[in-house]
Parts: C-alpha cells; sequence; structure tokens
C-alpha cells in the first residue's frame, strides 16, 4: 500500500517566535517535502506573527490564512477544509516535531485504515520547567507510560491536538470542530470520531517537542476551562457519563482533604481564590527548597479546585455543585439544574 500524502495543520495566535520554531522543524523532516504541505491560519495575532509567515521559503508547499479571532477550532476547520492530503496531522504551535514524526504517522496510517493516532509530548532536558508545569509533565507521562506498558488502550481522552494525525474522510464525517469549545475541543471532536468507529492508536516513538511557556494563572486557567467544558459536553452535546465520571473521580480519586476543601471552597469565589493564591505560593516555596512531592500536592489541589469552580460556573448552581455531586456518587440523587 503507498504511504498517503498528508496535510499538516497548525492553529496560530502571538505565538511568532515558537512558530518560527515549528516550521524550521517541519524542514528537517525525512519525509520527500512533495508529500505533504503544510497549512497555518493566524486566528487573528497582533504579534509579527504575519512577517513570519511572508518570510517563509520552505521547500514543502505552505498556505497560510488569516481570520479575526474565532478560536483554535475554527482556525482548524478553516485549514482542514482547504486540505488536499488524505491525512491530517495537527501540530501546536508550540511544539517542535522530531524528523520523522511525519513518517511514522503516515506509516501508521498506511497499515491501517480508521484510526486517530496520537505522538507524545517530550520537554527538552535541557530548559528548566516552573514546577507547575512539571506537575502537568508529570500527569501526561503517566498516560504515556500506561499506554506504552499496554496497562490501558488510548481512547478520545488522550487525544489531542498537540500531535495527532486522523483521515480527512473522518473530520469530514464526523463534522469537524465544534467553534463553542475554546477548551477541550479536541476532546469533544474525538469523542465524535469513537461514534464512527474510530480506533486510537498511541505511537511512543512519533515524537514533538513540546516548550511550554505557561503561566501559574494561564495554568489555573485552563484547569477552570477543563471543568467548565466538561458541563458544556454534558449540558449540549448529550454527553451523560461526563457527570457520572466527574463525580466518580470527585469520591474515588480525590483526596479527602481535596473533598472537603471543595465542599467549602467551590462556589465562594473570594474564599477559593485566597486559598489557591496560599496553595501555589506554598507550592512554588517547597517546590524551590527541594520538597517536590509537597509541591505537587499542592499543584494536584489547585488544579482540582479550579477544575470544579469552572465545573460549578458552567452547571449554574455553584453553591450546591459539589454536594449535588458527592449525592450522585453514593446513588443518593440526581444533579437538580437550574433553569438559564
Amino acid at each position: 500500500m503507498s504511504t498517503p500524502s498528508c496535510t499538516v495543520v497548525v492553529a496560530t495566535c502571538n505565538r511568532a517566535a515558537g512558530l518560527r520554531r515549528l516550521l524550521a522543524a517541519l524542514r528537517r523532516q525525512n519525509l520527500n517535502p512533495s508529500a505533504f504541505e503544510v497549512i497555518v491560519v493566524d486566528d487573528g495575532s497582533t504579534d509579527e506573527t504575519w512577517d513570519v509567515l511572508a518570510a517563509e521559503r520552505p521547500p514543502f508547499s505552505l498556505r497560510s490564512f488569516w481570520q479575526h479571532n474565532q478560536g483554535p477550532a475554527a482556525a482548524r476547520n478553516a485549514a482542514i477544509a482547504a486540505a488536499k492530503g488524505d491525512i491530517i496531522i495537527t501540530l501546536d504551535d508550540d511544539v517542535e516535531p522530531a524528523p520523522d514524526l511525519l513518517r511514522r504517522h503516515l506509516e501508521a496510517h498506511a497499515s491501517e485504515g480508521a484510526i486517530a493516532t496520537i505522538g507524545p509530548m517530550v520537554y527538552p532536558d535541557r530548559e528548566p520547567l516552573s514546577p507547575w508545569v512539571q506537575w502537568e509533565y508529570a500527569g501526561l507521562q503517566r498516560q504515556y507510560e500506561s499506554m506504552r506498558q499496554g496497562r490501558w488502550e488510548p481512547s478520545y481522552r488522550q487525544f489531542y491536538t498537540a500531535n495527532s494525525a486522523v483521515p480527512r474522510w473522518a473530520y469530514e464525517k464526523a463534522g469537524f470542530f465544534d467553534p463553542l469549545f475554546r477548551r477541550a475541543e479536541d476532546v469533544e471532536l474525538a469523542m465524535r470520531l469513537a461514534d464512527l468507529g474510530i480506533k486510537f492508536r498511541f505511537l511512543p516513538d512519533a515524537v514533538v517537542y513540546h516548550r511550554p511557556n505557561r503561566s501559574m494563572e494561564a495554568w489555573q486557567r485552563m484547569a477552570w476551562q477543563y471543568g467548565f467544558y466538561d458541563i458544556v459536553l454534558w449540558r449540549s452535546k448529550g454527553r451523560d457519563f461526563m457527570i457520572s465520571l466527574m463525580a466518580y473521580e470527585l469520591q474515588k480519586k480525590r483526596s479527602p482533604l481535596l473533598r472537603k476543601a471543595a465542599r467549602l471552597l467551590v462556589g465562594r469565589r473570594v474564599a477559593l481564590m485566597a486559598f489557591v493564591v496560599a496553595t501555589s505560593q506554598t507550592g512554588n516555596l517547597v517546590a524551590k527548597a527541594g520538597a517536590r512531592t509537597l509541591a505537587m500536592s499542592a499543584y494536584s489541589a489547585v488544579f482540582g479546585l479550579q477544575y470544579l469552580q469552572g465545573a460549578a460556573e458552567a452547571f449554574g448552581d455553584t453553591r450546591s455543585f459539589v454536594a449535588q455531586l458527592e449525592g450522585l456518587s453514593r446513588g443518593s440523587g440526581a444533579l437538580r439544574v437550574r433553569a438559564r
């Protein structure tokens, strides 16, 4: 079977330096430049992104589009609609693909048709990471190791557009990304791909190098958004299992201290933020002192509380949300949703 052609899709906004590194890494692919094209959609950047794109003269086909800021889902949709390749490979604008990345994705798709392939993000050893990003990285590595060792199969929950490949026909049949989602748009799409019978495959050697530049505020905002959009998945997409999963994880996977803090703080924004600020600062201090385990526990608490706060705000009844989740996990009630 011949290797399919592919289109690399990149949505970007105000990351000119990262985009320049990404395009340089794509020049180093050990794949004939005629075998792939790159489409970049600038989602309303105000930095020098468009100048970077205008100056590029790569050996592969590069097409660039600009749009008013509409979010990464809309930007990727515009790129996929213009794509000519059989396989759509999505990359984030802050990653650098290893030289064999495109080839590894394409070889997997050449041997098996109805699949979505996922590769890992690896942080360069030479670059220091903020301690809260170390917490995030450790969680990703646990997922990768579980899939690598076959302890569980990859699913829609591990589908991230930072490093993935999907047949173009599957995007078209699933209906593309939903612009309603400004976070977790990739997971929401992956659920629809799974509905079509698409299987997810983890390619441990299909690596991108990730240079995270996430402030503490942006990291906490990400946690809030994940909670918010998990409720949107339940409310607007009919994914009822999201609530059951949220209740299960709160009851079975979170520490008793976090559950108690959630009962006291979620829905009480001033008190929550005071706790989050104090816990974040404590995490930073003990991380500097070398107490990594204690720091990771502090960041877990901060991320978990921000996630639940985002979910509670999307739910609409912030004060009772955690209590209702706990009741649901014990089988003692159903969620009571206020009219919006």
